[in-house]
């Protein structure tokens, strides 16, 4: 067999083995990526979920940008700096939860003799890290370790003598107007206040600073929380927001008629302070 057939049946020999090649293979091409290993962990759950768009109290350490503790430590947490905050963003990973708050307001207790806060400078944001978790940690040991920090309207109550166990409407409930008190109603007790927040907004042009009372009406249903608020201060639509953001901040001894729990309507006022 001379040179140049010897050198064909090698180059069809070459595709034929390309070819086989491709055939074998060619299924895990299609997948577009490496299949999972059986038995390979899953990602973890997102075991903070349940705090984001929370209102919540942060305590002591609000006119800080940055808050890290081990977990060992939160009982014994000082400061005067008590602020109102919403959850904008938390994660856990490798024994160590990080929460993004943004500061909304200054919580307020009705109880005579309450510590008033002294805060330093408002701090728009702060980052909370906790860390010495166990990486296996549960929903549960997180919520329950955070919450001597991070505190629910209830939880801020009990911290300072005050028993409030009402629990929220359901939300079908909620989601259905309070109908409108009857006069007999409006002969009931009035709702007490026992709970509320100021509300503060930063300019994020750095140019307005204000401070002023704004009014609102509302009904405070059985569960001691404000329904269908409105607003009676004219105010801008962000200024609006602003004020709305800490109303689930606000607790009430509902107002009874007798025994029963009652829906009261009410107007109330408090503070909304903007600064730069």
């Amino acid at each position: 067999m001379n040179g140049s057939k010897q050198s064909a049946m090698a180059g069809r020999g070459t595709v034929l083995a390309a070819v086989a090649l491709a055939l074998v293979a060619g299924p895990a091409c299609r997948s577009g990526a490496p299949r999972a290993k059986a038995g390979a962990p899953m990602a973890p759950p997102d075991l903070l979920r349940a705090f984001v768009g929370q209102t919540l109290i942060l305590r002591h350490r609000g006119d800080d940008k940055t808050v890290g503790l081990k977990r060992g430590q939160l009982a014994s947490l000082s400061g005067e700096c008590d602020v109102v905050v919403e959850v904008r963003s938390a994660a856990f990973e490798r024994g160590t939860a990080r929460l993004n708050l943004q500061m909304i307001g200054r919580p307020r207790l009705a109880r005579r003799g309450a510590r008033q806060e002294r805060c330093g400078s408002d701090q728009p944001q702060t980052l909370l890290t906790v860390s010495g978790f166990e990486a296996g940690a549960s929903a549960n040991d997180l919520q329950s370790a955070l919450g001597e920090v991070l505190q629910t309207p209830e939880a801020y109550l009990r911290a300072h003598g005050i028993t409030f166990d009402l629990p929220a409407a359901a939300p079908a409930a909620a989601a259905t107007p309070i109908p409108a008190p009857t006069a007999e109603h409006l002969l009931a007790a009035r709702p007490e206040r026992l709970l509320w927040a100021d509300a503060i907004r930063q300019d994020p042009a750095h140019r307005v600073r204000h401070e002023g009372q704004v009014e609102i009406e509302g009904v405070v249903g059985p569960d001691g929380r404000l329904h269908d608020v409105r607003l009676l201060t004219p105010l801008s639509v962000e200024h609006e927001e602003s004020v709305r953001r800490v109303l689930p901040a606000w607790r009430f001894q509902p107002g009874r008629r007798g025994a029963e729990r009652v829906a009261v309507r009410v107007r109330e006022q408090f503070v909304f302070r903007i600064y730069f």
